[in-house]
């Protein structure tokens, strides 16, 4: 059943099957894209294929489809609703993964609601995030999520103060050598620079 509902935000037209996946986007006629984007920081060059003002996913959204918004630098405002549950899936259910849904992005801040269960592989990989807010509740394997990203600051759950250390090198690491790695995979970040830990 290829059924599409039509969804809006100040963003425009979000179209989602009756799955709820988010399988297309109609920016507004004052949120268009715009072509062509590079922005350099530090070691890093992220260019992105275009750039738009704001991306505010509406409530309705449960996933997204492969590649979603790859390459997409968002200027203003970048919201994901509560009710989401995954950005991104690694496959595990009759190989429909999907991944790199904003890799090679630039973001604002992206904060990610209490209801995601899985970030998918390299969901937010190569990309560039001024403020990244996880939830308590999330539980994702693997650390592929932001590989070879540059997130200016990265802001965890207080319960995890005891455990999540930024290293010199600027990548976030467990402190405790016996940690649950299977639930707490996307912490760790080998390739992924940080600037700043906070815990609110």
């Amino acid at each position: 059943d290829s059924m599409q509902v039509v969804l809006e935000s100040e963003s425009g037209l979000f179209f989602i099957n009756s799955e709820g996946v988010l399988e297309n986007f109609e920016p507004s006629s004052n949120n268009l894209f715009v072509d062509e984007v590079t922005e350099i920081r530090g070691n890093y060059t992220f260019t992105t294929y275009k750039s738009i003002r704001t991306l505010i996913v509406p409530k309705g959204v449960k996933e997204f489809q492969s590649d979603f918004m790859r390459g997409v630098k968002v200027i203003e405002r970048f919201e994901l609703p509560e009710g989401l549950v995954s950005i991104g899936n690694n496959g595990n259910s009759c190989g429909k993964s999907s991944t790199c849904v904003f890799s090679n992005s630039i973001l604002p801040e992206v904060v990610v609601p209490q209801s995601v269960q899985e970030i998918g592989d390299f969901a937010f990989g190569h990309s560039y995030i001024n403020v990244l807010q996880l939830p308590v509740t999330l539980r994702s394997k693997y650390g592929r999520q932001f590989k070879d990203s540059y997130i200016k600051t990265v802001k965890l759950p207080n319960e995890w103060s005891d455990f999540v250390v930024l290293k010199e090198n600027n990548t976030i690491m467990f402190n405790a050598d016996n940690h649950d790695y299977e639930s707490y995979g996307y912490l760790n970040w080998c390739t992924t620079e940080v600037e700043n830990l906070e815990f609110y």
